[in-house]
């Protein structure tokens, strides 16, 4: 009994014990499930690949389920390499008894989860393609390898950027310590000084005491300015040594601050002696044009007059000072994102006040409202000025984008390409380089030159260089306007310096500011971001003729993004050369395109229609010829805004597509091949050096000859041009079948055989009227060079009625800005020809002279209204000087008895003698300036080209490619002036 008792309560017992066992080991079981699954944070990116997978409406596509899954593989590796850094501490610990076996059993169960997991990605993936499975842990290892550099990376600025503050920082203590411990000595000196004064009388030794404090006050005096001098010399000392000479563009601000802090130097120009200097051309240009500009520019339209004197004075000053120029002239701009704005009005208007003021003769009042409407077009100089530059035999390149970018580049070269960078004053970029020293200044007539050490300006604001760009591009400039929150009536406010150390970044800066009223309602922080890669990383052109980005290690794989698609190295290169300006590039990258107000406002109906209509097909031609032979990206609608129609962006005829219809193909022209001529013999037998258009034509005056320049399907493949005459000839050939001027079969259309018939007439007409010719052609053509009047039609100064004396007239303006809109989409079109041309290796490219050939290039010169001027006054001068009458000219019924009277008046040269005197005398001195000769000189030279043109339209009336109107006008018009030339 007793014995049945114990093996009840043994096995009672044993059962009892069993059961906290199995309830030990359960509940340990639970524990590490439990804390296994919460070792990490839930797995998003697996739980947004299943829920991708069991999406049905909309179906997930292959693409999405692809990127879900390697996200998830990415955190799975991420949680591997955690787990495998946190192992050994653990597995320490747990050795060390400092942590129980339950968390170290939790750590092992989270590992058999994170297997599972890598199982179940590569059976997903081998699901996609098969083997990815083998290489999908792989490639997310090194995309979180990538994301870990990054991160890395940012720490590493992060901190530098804290070291060089608190570098700076100690800099500047230490700099205030001295000059503390400088006032304290200086004040000890003069309070015994002072001291020493009182106790004068009590004797010689006391003096004596006195005299040597004022000698040890005047010596320390002495000592300050020579440690002064001695800190300048220092920095100009290693700059010289070095030859790191750097220049500035200041913005208005930095100038301001500049002068103010007097941290610009001047030194002695000798000490540039010999070196090479760079030259921000268009910062440089500007100067040009400032010291060259007229009283009346805006009235008479075109360049300066003086500008070529100007610039070759400033080319004589560094010849003088021994000065080796390099000059660098801006290419492309960055790209904008959004669609550009015009707002002309506030020019218009001070356009309309100035010509009533001049009207009314208040010239001081028409004078003032000039001068805010209006400022040189660079792009129409640049050609002039690489002609100039060309002559003298000075070097210069385009940059591929910024010329403040590039000349950084050339001075930081290992190879010294140049020593020092001449930049301006106003500008605003260089300083947001990674500069040293600057020269701000040359004064040919002083003999010195300012500079001034961006480390000096850095410590005097207490700022990174860093913090200093992100103030730089916060202030406002050419790529981002000024942070309004920071600025007070439109200017920096320099509180603004404080507040930048406070928030330690800009960006920091501007989230702190980020829901003030007067935050700007678009992205700023964006433009913000552009902007500043843009300054750390802007394309160059580098010595080996690629085009990189500066600091091209660090820069992002989105470099596009702010700077714009990238073009052939090869273009690049033409841009450079000048052979390509950036104006078409720049509409064809962005995909937008602007017409600005011309100086005449573009009222006239005449201006508005020929821009829709003529100018519009030419540019469709323009950027057919500039895809042809770049990528099927540029294959896409260009739209063009005008000024005076704010929603012509969506007007059908502002917009040019890929499939316009063209009035001559780029196909069309394409199948030209050297002839039986050989262009230097035939350019010998003409007596000219250089091919023009009536040497073109006459090349295919016959049928024989023009059929001989054919290819055919049975022609074997041109050979490729050598020389530059070669290439210069077939390059009017075509641009004269893409106007018309030649028919498809390569023979001269009407047009083109009035400009041979015209140069046949006048063999010894200058060079010049043959672009002339060219333009006035199309304007017939177009029925702009009638004798109607413009619509509307401008106020009209009666004969005899001398209120204001001066070389202005709004009509003639107004069709001067008809032929510059002419004349600058000819420049244009002529341009991308050339590059169509070269990118079609038509021509042996490592033979051809490619400065020469862009200083040469066609519709260079930018016209003025003043040879209209002295004619129009001249022939009304001579015509009332013999008593006709013209006050009745819009009665109809006296129009044909006044012109009679006129063509029937004789004129002796007496009375044109006189005529000319007076036109002197009535024009004014202000005028003459704009004359590369005299008067009578400029006034023969217009009847010249008016008779080369007389006689081109009189080809143009036998063959009836004119209208009899405009036939009888033109023959009407060329009797009357016969007895009234010069």
């Amino acid at each position: 009994m007793v014995g049945s008792l114990w093996l009840a309560a043994i096995y009672i017992g044993g059962w009892i014990l069993a059961m906290r066992i199995f309830g030990y080991f359960w509940k340990r079981r639970q524990i590490v499930i439990k804390d296994a699954q919460s070792w990490f944070p839930e797995n998003e990116a697996r739980a947004n690949y299943i829920a991708l997978l069991q999406q049905t409406e909309p179906e997930a596509s292959e693409a999405q389920l692809k990127a879900a899954l390697m996200r998830r593989a990415m955190e799975v590796v991420k949680r591997i390499l955690s787990m495998r850094e946190d192992k050994p501490l653990l597995s320490g610990l747990v050795k060390q008894g400092v942590i129980d076996d339950e968390t170290w059993m939790e750590f092992t169960a989270s590992e058999k989860e994170l297997e599972f997991e890598i199982r179940e990605i590569m059976g997903e993936a081998d699901t996609f393609k098969e083997g990815w499975g083998h290489t999908i842990l792989q490639s997310a290892s090194e995309m979180v390898m990538h994301e870990r550099a990054k991160v890395t990376e940012k720490e590493q600025a992060v901190r530098k950027q804290e070291d060089e503050k608190n570098k700076i920082k100690a800099e500047k203590d230490a700099e205030k310590r001295k000059e503390r411990e400088r006032e304290q000595a200086l004040k000890e000196l003069l309070d015994e000084e002072a001291a020493e004064q009182k106790k004068a009388s009590a004797g010689a030794k006391k003096k004596k005491k006195g005299k040597n404090s004022r000698t040890s006050l005047q010596e320390l005096k002495a000592a300050r300015q020579r440690e002064q001098h001695r800190a300048a010399s220092e920095v100009l000392g290693k700059a010289l040594t070095a030859n790191k000479l750097m220049t500035i563009s200041l913005s208005p601000w930095t100038a301001e601050y500049m002068t103010g802090k007097d941290l610009v130097s001047v030194r002695s120009l000798s000490m540039l002696k010999d070196h090479r200097i760079g030259i921000d051309g268009n910062v440089w240009l500007k100067k040009i044009t400032q010291a060259a500009s007229e009283q009346y520019q805006a009235g008479i339209g075109g360049i300066p007059s003086g500008m070529r004197k100007a610039i070759e004075k400033e080319l004589e000053g560094f010849k003088a000072a021994s000065i080796h120029p390099l000059f660098v002239f801006s290419g492309l701009a960055l790209i904008r994102k959004e669609k550009p704005t015009i707002n002309d009005d506030a020019k218009i208007l001070k356009r309309n006040t100035a010509w009533s003021a001049v009207n009314s003769g208040e010239m001081g009042l028409a004078m003032s409202s000039w001068s805010g409407s209006y400022h040189i077009h660079q792009p129409d100089l640049i050609h002039l000025v690489i002609r100039i530059l060309k002559e003298h035999n000075i070097e210069y390149i385009r940059a591929p984008y910024g010329a403040g970018a590039q000349l950084v580049y050339l001075e930081r070269n290992p190879k010294q390409i140049i020593h020092a960078i001449y930049a301006g004053t106003e500008g605003s970029e260089l300083l947001m380089f990674e500069v040293d020293r600057v020269i701000t200044s040359i004064d040919f007539a002083k003999q010195t030159f300012s500079y001034i050490s961006k480390k000096e300006v850095l410590l005097d604001l207490v700022l990174s260089d860093d913090q200093f760009l992100d103030l730089c591009i916060l202030a406002g400039g050419d790529h981002c306007a000024t942070f309004p929150p920071i600025s007070v009536e439109g200017a920096f406010a320099f509180k603004s310096v404080h507040d930048l150390r406070q928030h330690v970044t800009g960006f920091n800066f501007l989230k702190a500011f980020a829901d003030l009223p007067q935050a700007p309602k678009v992205n700023y922080g964006e433009l913000f971001i552009r902007t500043r890669c843009a300054m750390r990383h802007h394309p160059v052109l580098t010595d080996e003729g690629r085009v990189e980005p500066m600091n091209a290690a660090h820069a992002p794989s989105d470099i596009h993004d702010f700077v714009g698609p990238r073009l052939p190295d090869e273009v690049y290169y033409y841009i450079s050369r000048g052979v390509i300006s950036d104006a078409v590039l720049n509409t064809l990258v962005c995909g937008y395109g602007a017409e600005y107000s011309p100086l005449c406002n573009g009222e006239t109906n005449e201006y508005r229609n020929f821009l829709t209509t003529d100018i519009m097909k030419m540019k469709a031609q323009i950027f057919a010829l500039l895809r042809a032979k770049l990528n099927p990206f540029y294959d896409r609608k260009i739209i063009f805004v005008h000024w005076y129609d704010s929603s012509s962006a969506s007007a059908a005829e502002h917009v040019i597509k890929p499939d316009t219809p063209l009035p001559v193909s780029v196909d069309a022209i394409s199948n030209w091949k050297s002839g039986n001529q050989s262009i230097e013999k035939e350019l010998k037998k003409a007596n000219i050096a250089t091919p023009n258009y009536s040497f073109a034509l006459g090349l295919v005056a016959t049928a024989n000859d023009a059929s001989a320049t054919v290819v055919t399907k049975n022609t074997d493949k041109p050979t490729p041009l050598v020389t530059l005459a070669e290439v210069q000839t077939r390059h009017l050939s075509k641009l004269l079948q893409l106007r018309s001027f030649i028919e498809s079969s390569h023979v001269p259309s009407p047009y083109g055989k009035a400009i041979i018939h015209a140069f046949k007439a006048h063999p010894t007409a200058p060079a010049e009227f043959q672009d002339g010719l060219f333009i006035a052609l199309e304007l017939v053509r177009a029925e702009l060079l009638t004798s109607r009047p413009t619509s509307p039609d401008y106020a009209k100064k009666p004969p005899g009625t001398k209120t204001w004396a001066g070389p202005l007239s709004r009509e003639l303006l107004a069709f001067n800005s008809i032929g510059k809109l002419l004349k600058r989409n000819l420049r244009h079109l002529s341009e991308v020809l050339i590059l169509e041309m070269l990118l079609a290796n038509e021509c042996k490219k490592d033979t051809l002279e490619y400065t020469e050939l862009a200083t040469q290039l066609p519709f260079a010169h930018e016209p003025s209204t003043v040879l209209g001027i002295l004619v129009k006054e001249y022939l009304e001068t001579l015509t009332l000087n013999a008593g006709t009458t013209t006050t009745n000219n819009n009665n109809n019924n006296n129009n044909n008895n006044n012109n009679n009277s006129n063509n029937n008046t004789t004129f002796n040269q007496q009375n044109k003698d006189q005529a000319v005197q007076q036109v002197e005398e009535h024009i004014g001195v202000t005028s003459l300036t704009s004359l590369e000769d005299g008067v009578k000189a400029e006034l023969q030279r217009g009847f010249a080209f008016w008779n080369v043109v007389a006689d081109a339209v009189k080809s143009l009336t036998t063959s009836k490619a004119i209208s009899k109107e405009l036939a009888h006008e033109f023959q009407e018009a060329d009797q009357w002036v016969k007895a009234r030339k010069i």
